[in-house]
């Protein structure tokens, strides 16, 4: 009863605080997630740790963790596990992917090649010694199947280890094909960089059950990418025309999803953080402020026309604004980028018209000027078709794509002693197809509505800054009225960084970040329904060295601390109460259905009353023999 009472506290202030809007998710939807996390189970709280200094005499490896809701699969079926990739990437692996031939596994228990009930890929990684956090992508035949990235390893090494869902790739797992893994490293002493990634993939396939049939998934994928035999396959994009791949669709296609992959990089990493151009030359140049504004939007063109948006999901990696925050603890989607749905079915009648060729263009538009981005953008996709028994034809009866809806606001005290600055952005999109297909005579539509804010505040030059974004929408498409996507999400961001004393001899910088991934997503193929509820709150501080030219940090305090929550439409469920402090974890919590193939950190590794030492439970004494 409690907990109940607890449950619609909860989801009373959540509505509170973010009154409904278009794109919100519904209290349908939220009840069970944060019913969930109001079950979560009761003990003492345990004591914080010091902070891990450069002298630390520990020896065991650090074990590094993105909490994740693990794949649903056959319970009491067969199932094999393949191991596809064994690599090093080290010396020379900057641009330079492991590239190994992929065979469909035969093997008794696997199951029958493409009817398996659930493919899981499990990624192992190990590194010891100095590196920064480097991205990575898996591809299979030249289609991107998974993005992560890195931790920012130790001296005495660590240990990160995620497993990602891949069922709706089955046509791609069902045939022969190159399965390539880019995880571009650097190794430069003169960096004191020196930190190699030993990488183990492995595939599970699992046979289907009676309980657990063969899901739904294409019939054919085409990959949008480089299609590189030897390079990676993302597309690099630093300006405002774009990738564009040339394709041809089976004159019988039915149904055309895109799936697409954007991280940004360098001057783009941190976009949500950038400054909108009126506002840079506030500021003095050492301070470093990055231009083109804080909002981004990555667009799927079907022969130029504008066919569906995303306005992607800030990922902050392990490194990202103050390291030590997010080790040993990484921040949601660290080490599985999400992923995001476009609908471009109602184009069928145009993909289908008989031309040999048809176009997609995958581009990133920001807010500034010739281009409106700065370097770089890695963008790739992929289109899942499925097909019928005849030829496809119909017509396009609605297309409503008005241009996007951007407002900048801004402005700063005498002498530019404080600066603030806001960006408003919105976007609504509706396209509509009948078409004449195998299954019938459907109307079939796409919508998006979309909504952004991002308020920026700056003191000392810019060395201070506080953030305050929010981003919010659906998306959802509809074939002869059934729901085939839909996709409704909140990614609110607080970020305050503290740089003031970055160019001291012996400098120090630190932040304080609340981030949360709300999101329901119906999939159009291969998985059904879930919806995942993830906040976080970070805060660290990082000492740096007098090192002459590029500085090191030498030593780091970070805590962090998040709830998760999972629920599916299977009745799955998945709940996190997880905290770190200090390169130690001090609270793990994990309850629901599928806690058992997620477990919580190990009693012993956990600091404090009635567990154990945590990182520094082996100690390399010095006996002074």
């Amino acid at each position: 009863m409690l907990a109940s009472k607890l449950a619609g506290i909860l989801l009373q202030v959540y509505l509170t605080v973010l009154p409904p809007v278009l794109g919100q998710l519904s209290a349908d939807e939220l009840a069970p997630l944060l019913s969930g996390l109001a079950e979560r189970p009761r003990d003492a709280d345990l004591e914080a740790r010091v902070p891990l200094m450069t002298d630390d005499p520990t020896v065991a490896p650090l074990v590094d963790l993105q909490v994740f809701a693990p794949p649903v699969v056959p319970e009491g079926g067969s199932h094999c596990a393949v191991e596809l990739s064994k690599h090093s990437f080290g010396v020379g692996s900057y641009g330079a992917p492991a590239v190994v031939p992929y065979i469909p596994p035969a093997a008794d228990g696997c199951g029958e090649i493409g009817k398996w009930a659930a493919i899981s890929l499990n990624l192992s990684s190990y590194s010891i010694g100095t590196q920064y956090d480097r991205l990575s992508a898996i591809y299979l035949s030249n289609t991107e199947i998974w993005r992560h990235s890195s931790a920012e390893p130790t001296r005495t090494g660590t240990i990160w280890n995620t497993v990602k869902d891949v069922t709706h790739f089955t046509p791609l797992f069902a045939q022969k094909g190159d399965l390539m893994m880019d995880f571009s490293n650097i190794i430069a002493p003169e960096l004191l960089l020196d930190g190699v990634f030993d990488v183990v993939l492995t595939a599970t396939f699992y046979a289907a059950t009676a309980s657990v049939p063969t899901p739904q998934t294409a019939d054919l994928i085409v990959p949008l990418s480089n299609l590189s035999p030897t390079l990676p396959n993302f597309f690099t994009i630093d300006n405002d025309l774009g990738a564009v791949t040339n394709i041809s669709l089976p004159e019988d296609s039915i149904e055309a999803f895109v799936e697409i992959f954007c991280s940004g990089n360098s001057a783009e990493e941190f976009w949500y953080l950038n400054t909108p151009d009126d506002f840079v030359p506030y500021f003095p140049a050492s301070t470093g402020v990055i231009g083109k504004g804080p909002f981004r939007e990555v667009q799927v063109l079907v022969d130029g026309k504008l066919a569906g948006v995303v306005w992607p999901y800030p990922v902050i990696y392990t490194g990202g604004i103050t390291p030590s925050n997010w080790r040993p603890l990484a921040s949601y989607g660290a080490y599985d980028a999400p992923t995001y749905w476009i609908d471009i079915t109602p184009f069928l009648p145009t993909l289908l018209d008989g031309n040999a060729s048809h176009s997609v263009t995958l581009r990133v538009l920001g807010q500034g000027k010739e281009p409106t981005i700065n370097s770089n953008w890695f963008v790739s996709g992929s289109i899942h078709v499925r097909r019928g028994s005849s030829r496809t034809t119909g017509r396009m009866t609605r297309y409503e794509v008005p241009d996007l809806q951007s407002r900048t606001l801004g402005a700063a005290t005498a002498g530019n002693e404080t600066v603030w600055t806001q960006v408003d952005v919105s976007r609504e999109l509706s396209i509509e197809s009948e078409l004449v297909t195998s299954e019938g005579t459907r109307t079939v539509t796409f919508t998006q509505s979309l909504r952004y804010t991002n308020e920026a505040r700056y003191a000392d030059e810019g060395w201070v800054q506080w953030v305050n974004q929010s981003t919010i929408g659906t998306t959802s498409s509809t074939h002869g009225g059934v729901t085939k996507l839909r996709d409704a999400f909140e990614y609110p961001l607080a970020v305050f960084s503290n740089y003031s004393l970055y160019t001291a001899e012996f400098g120090s910088y630190g932040s304080d970040i609340h981030q949360t991934h709300t999101r329901a997503l119906q999939p159009p193929l291969g998985a059904t329904y879930r919806s995942i509820h993830s906040v976080q709150h970070a805060q660290g501080q990082i000492g740096m060295d007098n090192w002459p030219g590029l500085r090191h940090a030498i030593n780091g305090t970070g805590t962090t601390d998040q709830l998760f929550a999972y629920v599916d439409e299977r009745g799955e469920t998945y709940f996190r109460d997880i905290m770190a402090k200090n390169d130690g974890w001090v609270r793990d919590k994990v309850w629901g259905t599928l806690r058992d193939r997620n477990p919580p950190v190990p009693r012993n590794q956990i600091f404090g009353p009635e567990g154990g030492p945590g990182f520094r439970r082996m100690i390399a004494w010095d006996t002074g023999s």
